[in-house]
C-alpha cells in the first residue's frame, strides 16, 4: 500500500535519542470570595489523568507560596493542607516527565524570586528551541537547577525583561514567547503578583479553555475542570490568544497572529477526559466514531467486545453499536492504579497491567473476545492483556486499535521518546506485531479512517506518520509496510 501524506501533517522523524518534555495539566486563576486553594485542588484533580506524577500550586498576593511534591493531587494537596492555605490568585500543575527528573524539584509549579518579587510559572507542552537556547544561556553564565524546559522559558523571560515581575506586562511577555518559541507546543500560566497570565501557542498543539463565573475566573488544559462551578460561561482560547486576569477584571487577548493549526489528535485518542470538549470536540463522541469506523474497516466473527478501560471503553462502544457484537465489561479496572501509558519506568507498565485490569472469567470463558484499546504504543500492555484473557479461558482474542499505528517519535510532549520502543517500529508487519502480542488476530483504524472522522487539514497526525520525502507538491511516505493496518 502507498500512502500519500497531505502537506504539512507528515514530518521527518525526530532524533532517535532525543527526549522530550512534558503532557501535563495547567489550572489557575483567581476567586472572588474565597481561598482559592480549594478550587485549584478540584481543578487539577479533574486533570488527574493528565500527570500523576506530581502536584502543585502557587498560591498568594505580594508573596506567593508554592506547595508542591511527587504524588497524586490528593496526596499533594489534602483537605487538611488546603485549609491552611489563603490568598484568592494562583495557578496549579500536574505533571508526568519524560524530560528531566521525577524528584520534588522537577514538580512544577517552577518560581524563582527576582528583584525581591516571587515570579511562578506552569507549563504544558514543549518548547522546541529549548535545547539549544539552555547551551546558549549556559554559555551567559546562567545555572539551571532543573533539566526541564519550563525552568529555561522563565529564565528567557527574565533575561529579556529585566525588571521586577510586578511590572511586566500581558503583551511583553507574549512578545518574547513568540519571539523564541513559535513552532513549540504549549499552554502557559505565568503568576507575578497580583496577575496571571496565560498564553496558548500559535498552532495550537495544545489545548487551553477559560471560565468565568459567579465565584471567580480560571482557566484550565480542559473544560471538564470547570464542572465544579455554577453560573458559568466557557470560551476556548484560540491559538495565539491568551487572557489576562487581576482582581478587578480579564481580557482575553491575542498576543500572536494565529498560525496554521496543528490539533494534537493525540488529545481525542487517548490523554483528555472523555467528558472535555478539546479543539470544538466532545472527546467521548470523538472516540464513539473511532470505534464505529474500526469496526467498519475491520469486521470480525467473534461473541464479545471488551474495553480496555477506561480510555477503551467509548471506542469499544462504538465498536460494538457498529459490529452488533454485545459489549461486555470482561476486564475490570482498579480505579487506584494509574495509567500505565504514561508511568516513567518500562517495568513499571508491566507489572502494571496486572494491578490494573483483572479479568472476569465467568464473562470470557469459551468466548471468541475483541478487545479494543485506544491506541498500541510499545506492545507490552497488549500482550499482557490477551494472556490475561487467555489464562481465563478466552477461546480466541482478537486485539483491535482505535488509532493507526504509532510509527514516530512525538515533538510536541507525548511521552513517546525513542522510536525503538515503539511496536511499529520493531516488526516489518503488522503479523509480527499480532505474534509479538499473541493474538489471534489484529487490526488497527487506517490513517485514512482517522482521516475522515477529524479531518486532513488543521491536525497534527505526525506521530502517527512514516518518514517521509517532500516531493514537489506533496509528502509522499516511502515506508508503505507502516500503513498496512490488519493480520
Amino acid at each position: 500500500m502507498r500512502n500519500t501524506c497531505i502537506k504539512g501533517y507528515c514530518f521527518p522523524g525526530a532524533d532517535g535519542e532525543m527526549k522530550f518534555s512534558e503532557e501535563c495539566g495547567v489550572f489557575g486563576g483567581i476567586s472572588y470570595k474565597y481561598p482559592i486553594a480549594p478550587f485549584i485542588q478540584q481543578g487539577l484533580f479533574m486533570l488527574q489523568h493528565r500527570g500523576q506524577e506530581s502536584a502543585g500550586l502557587c498560591i498568594g498576593e505580594k508573596n506567593l507560596y508554592i506547595y508542591k511534591n511527587k504524588g497524586l493531587v490528593m496526596e499533594v494537596l489534602s483537605d487538611r493542607t488546603i485549609s491552611k492555605i489563603r490568598g484568592k490568585i494562583g495557578i496549579g500543575h500536574v505533571r508526568y516527565s519524560t524530560q528531566g527528573g521525577s524528584d520534588n524539584t522537577h514538580a512544577q509549579p517552577y518560581a524563582v524570586t527576582y528583584l525581591g518579587e516571587k515570579v511562578a510559572v506552569a507549563h504544558n507542552g514543549n518548547v522546541k528551541a529549548a535545547v539549544e537556547m539552555k547551551k546558549n544561556l549556559e554559555k551567559q553564565g546562567e545555572v539551571f537547577i532543573t533539566t526541564a524546559d519550563t525552568e529555561m522559558l522563565l529564565k528567557k523571560v527574565i533575561r529579556e525583561l529585566r525588571k521586577a515581575p510586578s511590572k511586566w506586562t500581558y503583551e511583553e511577555v507574549g512578545q518574547i514567547l513568540t519571539e523564541n518559541f513559535t513552532g513549540g507546543a504549549w499552554s502557559i500560566l505565568f503568576f507575578v503578583p497580583g496577575k496571571i497570565f496565560a498564553f496558548r501557542d500559535p498552532m495550537g498543539y495544545r489545548p487551553l479553555s477559560m471560565c468565568e463565573s459567579r465565584d471567580g475566573v480560571f482557566v484550565s488544559s480542559e473544560d471538564t475542570s470547570f464542572n465544579m462551578l455554577q453560573d458559568k460561561s466557557v470560551y476556548h482560547i484560540s491559538p495565539g490568544e491568551g487572557v489576562e486576569i487581576n482582581r478587578e477584571s480579564f481580557e482575553v487577548k491575542r498576543f500572536a497572529q494565529e498560525m496554521p493549526s496543528k490539533k494534537c489528535v493525540f488529545e481525542h485518542i487517548y490523554f483528555a477526559r472523555p467528558d472535555s470538549n478539546v479543539f470544538g470536540r466532545n472527546v467521548y463522541s470523538s472516540r464513539v466514531e473511532l470505534g464505529k469506523r474500526c469496526a467498519m474497516e475491520n469486521p470480525i466473527d467473534a461473541d464479545i467486545v471488551i474495553p480496555v478501560m477506561d480510555s477503551g471503553f467509548a471506542p469499544a462502544l462504538g465498536f460494538s453499536q457498529q459490529s452488533g457484537i454485545p459489549l461486555q465489561m470482561g476486564l475490570m479496572r482498579n480505579r487506584w492504579v494509574g495509567r500505565t501509558f504514561i508511568l516513567p519506568e518500562q517495568q513499571m507498565r508491566s507489572t502494571g497491567v496486572r494491578r490494573k485490569l483483572t479479568p472476569i472469567k465467568d464473562v470470557i470463558k469459551d468466548k471468541r473476545v475483541v478487545v479494543i484499546d485506544d491506541s498500541i504504543v510499545r506492545g507490552t500492555t497488549s500482550r499482557e492483556i490477551v494472556r490475561l484473557l487467555k489464562e481465563s479461558g478466552a477461546r480466541e482474542v482478537h486485539f483491535r486499535s482505535a488509532s493507526p499505528k504509532i510509527v514516530n517519535t512525538c515533538q510536541w510532549g507525548v511521552d513517546i521518546p525513542t522510536k525503538k520502543e515503539l511496536i511499529a517500529n520493531k516488526h516489518d508487519d503488522i503479523c509480527g506485531i499480532r505474534d509479538f502480542i499473541e493474538a489471534d488476530s489484529l487490526a488497527y483504524l487506517s490513517i485514512e479512517g482517522l482521516k475522515e472522522i477529524f479531518g486532513h487539514e488543521g491536525w497534527c497526525y505526525s506521530c502517527l506518520l512514516g518518514d517521509c520525502e517532500k516531493s514537489e507538491n506533496e509528502y509522499t511516505c516511502k515506508c508503505a509496510k507502516l500503513y498496512d493496518s490488519v493480520c
